[in-house]
């Protein structure tokens, strides 16, 4: 497991290291220097040529300073290009102890490596003047550019950039922040190397990122004295004329996943077309409107109290029958209520403060227009407010939020997972169906609506990064992914093995 940390948690470490600990800042700065150095070694000794660190005038800027002496010491050619006139007291510090050559405006030579040290994390901006000039020419130059922390112009929290350098690699300091893997990040970072540098973090609430091998524990040997019955009983309420094969996605997801039981609750006028599709499914048929769920009190007091976890909303249609279904599973329901799609945009039209009356355990796991949507929010606060919207929006409501996106954000508002196992295969329809079955099988087992959230997108990750090896991005299917569960948890059970 490792930590990430907002920003702001990240400077508070740093200060707690420095003040309480005792360790001087200059020390912190020569060991983020040095791990910079080290990354621009390694390139420059397997392709000759020479570095430039391109300097701001903060600590970050102060960070490169370092890795260009270090460098030169080193007996490479590493040059400054210094952008500020005004410096951070330890950016002074280690700018008089450079004595190579200093650059006042862009060097017109050819680099082979080039240093991002311009902003840091505190930067929440948009690079404007002689900034975006630079940002565009390290861009534009062919160089192999490693960032000092994180790529100049990227919001470390969230993930949004207008205008940031475009990294090879990320020399991330300290701890691993969530703007590397959210929105933009995931596309900006290029390779993330974390530094340790000797910054302790004091006692706090920091959110994780679980490997395989953490997660292992979630499929643990099968006891030989067992039964279907050990293992759960997971439904999926999903399915309609318009969008059936939602529906089958789900369930065939919940089936792999490892599910005991898996049962499908369908509208009547679709359910022949669901006959056979697959013949482990339980099939219950319940009433419907116009090839649509509607609410029945007996139909779906049998739906609750026939499932340990029950999955609602895919490919459901968000209208007012398939609310009500929802307002009774949130009173009556005992088990896991795993919120997707529909449902999601049915609490959205017809009111979300149903979720504040439930007796349930309740998960929700909108993409981030669902959320947008159910927060009463614009999709560019959802972006902007990143993790701590989330955490907001599941403290207040009682809930564990899964939100999808390129990396999905766990949280029950108490503690935060990021997952980032994804792959660009996996944007297309489907996907969350899939997700939405897999977490509901997991929840079915036992597993906490955290946990199952967590494992959920991780295998759901895997599973599309291994249909995208045996394809490509373009060409994967919600049914290649959902053949791959399997695949994903036999890597998650071997993982653990090693461990």
């Amino acid at each position: 497991m490792e930590k990430i940390l907002t920003c702001a948690q990240m400077r508070a470490a740093d200060r707690y290291t420095i003040e309480t600990l005792g360790v001087p800042s200059e020390t912190l700065m020569e060991r983020a220097g040095e791990a910079i150095a080290d990354a621009a070694e390694r390139v420059l000794k397997a392709r000759g040529g020479r570095a430039l660190a391109v300097c701001g005038g903060g600590n970050n800027g102060g960070d490169g300073y370092v890795a260009a002496r270090l460098l030169c010491e080193r007996g490479y050619v590493a040059e400054v290009y210094e952008l500020c006139e005004k410096f951070s007291e330890d950016c002074a510090a280690q700018r008089d102890k450079f004595t190579g050559l200093t650059h006042t405006s862009f060097p017109k030579g050819e680099y082979t490596v080039v240093i991002d040290a311009i902003f840091g994390t505190g930067f929440r901006s948009v690079p404007e003047g002689k900034f975006a000039e630079v940002i565009a020419a390290i861009n534009a130059g062919g160089a192999y550019v490693i960032a000092a922390d994180i790529p100049s112009g990227l919001n470390g929290d969230t993930g949004t950039a207008q205008l940031c350098v475009h990294a090879d690699e990320t020399v991330t300091i300290g701890e691993k922040k969530f703007g590397l893997y959210l929105e933009s990040g995931a596309d900006v970072c290029g390779r993330i190397v974390r530094a340790d540098i000797g910054i302790s973090l004091p006692p706090a609430g920091y959110a994780a990122r679980f490997s395989s091998a953490d997660l292992a524990d979630v499929f643990p040997p099968k006891k030989k004295n067992s039964n279907k019955g050990s293992y759960g009983r997971a439904g999926l309420f999903a399915g309609s004329v318009a969008y059936s094969g939602a529906a089958l996605l789900s369930a065939g997801a919940a089936l792999r996943a490892g599910a005991g039981y898996t049962r499908l609750f369908c509208p009547e006028s679709v359910f022949p077309h669901y006959i056979g599709k697959f013949p482990e499914i339980i099939l219950t048929a319940v009433p419907d409107e116009g090839g649509f769920a509607r609410f029945d009190e007996s139909a779906v007091r049998a739906v609750c109290e026939n499932c340990d976890a029950l999955a609602v909303g895919m490919g459901s249609g968000a209208g007012r029958g398939l609310y009500d279904c929802i307002a009774y599973m949130l009173s009556e329901f005992k088990g896991t209520l795993v919120l997707d799609a529909d449902a999601l945009n049915a609490l959205a039209a017809y009111g979300a403060d149903v979720l504040r009356e439930k007796s349930c355990r309740v998960v929700l796991t909108p993409h981030l227009k669902e959320f947008s949507r159910l927060a009463g929010v614009s999709l560019e606060e959802v972006k902007a407010g990143g993790v701590a919207l989330a955490e907001k929006f599941a403290a207040e409501y009682g809930v564990t939020l899964l939100l999808k996106s390129n990396a999905c954000i766990a949280t029950n508002g108490r503690n935060t997972a990021l997952v980032a196992e994804g792959t660009p295969a996996l944007a297309r329809g489907g996907s969350g169906d899939v997700l939405s079955g897999i977490v509901c099988a997991l929840a079915a087992r036992g597993v906490t609506a955290l946990r199952a959230c967590i494992c959920g997108a991780h295998l759901l990750g895997r599973a599309g990064a291994l249909a995208e090896k045996e394809s490509n991005e373009y060409s994967v299917t919600a049914s290649d992914v959902m053949n791959k569960i399997p695949a994903a948890i036999s890597e998650l059970i071997e993982a653990g093995r090693r461990a």
